[in-house]
């Protein structure tokens, strides 16, 4: 599914292609980087969450790029903090208990890009 999907498609000119992958390492991100590493990959772009089950799987993504040779653009925290539809104010819901995907990205050497919060209205 994953060759046809990049492969056997008449894209045409393309600025981007977001690839959305599932979380961890596995299978998917290799045949996605095999098929796609022919036409030249600028980098990728990390989507974590601040729990820290979502940043140990990014850490690890972080890992498997770096092995493959695929560039690490940044990471964006996605789920920061709730946006009350009716107030507007902004509250923590995923707390970061260590210190969430800024700290991360400081650990590791990897441009953190920003955070964006739940909202509903998205």
């Amino acid at each position: 599914m994953i060759k046809q999907f990049l492969k056997d498609v008449d894209w045409g000119a393309l600025d981007y292609l977001l690839v959305d992958t599932p979380p961890g390492t596995s299978d998917e991100h290799l045949s996605t980087v095999q098929y796609l590493a022919p036409s030249g990959i600028t980098g990728a772009i990390l989507i974590t969450t601040p729990q820290e089950v979502s940043l140990q799987d990014v850490r690890k993504e972080i890992t498997f790029c770096r092995r493959v040779g695929v560039p690490i653009l940044g990471v964006v925290e996605n789920m920061s903090g709730f946006v009350c539809p009716n107030c507007k104010g902004e509250s923590v819901i995923f707390a970061p208990v260590t210190g969430g995907a800024r700290k991360m990205c400081d650990d590791v050497g990897v441009r953190f890009l920003g955070a964006v919060p739940l909202d509903p209205r998205i």
